[in-house]
């Protein structure tokens, strides 16, 4: 598992998130996601957490060419609309930074605070 996921893996689990499925059967566009679901505040609630692969990346290993991380909660229907979704953060810099943005948004999604367009 790649550096980041591990990060991310584990500050969710900090902020009271499980991870309860990966899936890699993917289109191009996505490398993989994550279904994680809340074990404190709106117990149950699940959501997506999904690792999208650069539109101009062309090699063969999907993994190589993730350039950033979003969470929905459901599948979107394509790239453009998975970049639309409750956040979107970049893994290329300051990834301890973004993760905590990402934090922020999934965590007042599930205490009903979500504010659209306000985690950047």
């Amino acid at each position: 598992m790649k550096q980041y996921k591990k990060l991310l893996l584990k500050k969710l689990n900090e902020h009271g998130w499980e991870l309860v499925a990966q899936d890699s059967d993917c289109d191009w566009w996505l490398e993989e996601y994550w279904t994680i679901r809340s074990t404190r505040a709106n117990w149950g609630l699940e959501l997506l957490v999904l690792f999208l692969v650069d539109p101009h990346y062309d090699g063969h290993l999907k993994h190589q060419g993730v350039w950033a991380v979003s969470v929905a909660h459901d599948m979107p229907i394509d790239r453009s609309d998975a970049e639309r979704r409750l956040v979107l953060i970049s893994i290329k810099s300051h990834f301890n930074q973004e993760v905590d943005i990402l934090l922020d948004a999934i965590n007042d999604y599930r205490n009903g605070d979500y504010q659209y367009g306000a985690y950047h």
